[in-house]
């Protein structure tokens, strides 16, 4: 798997790699991480998945984010009341 490049964006770091005919984007906020996969095929370059990555698109994937901490912290949470933590 190679990096082929980078989506800018303010806040999430937006990776680009490209792997056995596939494009993957990987999509990192702190400790948390989204990958999304996409056929070589579909696309003439790389950087024809940044009209994928839209405003709309990012705002979802930010609320997956946030869902994804508050799973994480209920977890603890319910660990930790256990006593096993």
């Amino acid at each position: 798997m190679r990096i082929v490049g980078y989506i800018e964006h303010p806040v999430l770091k937006i990776s680009v790699f490209s792997w056995s005919e596939k494009y993957i984007v990987k999509i990192e906020a702190g400790l948390f991480e989204q990958s999304y996969k996409f056929r070589q095929a579909d696309f003439e370059q790389w950087e024809d998945l940044k009209a994928f990555f839209d405003a709309d698109m990012i705002s979802d994937i930010m609320t997956t984010f946030k869902k994804m901490s508050a799973d994480a912290s209920a977890s603890a949470k319910r660990l930790s009341s256990s006593g096993k933590a």
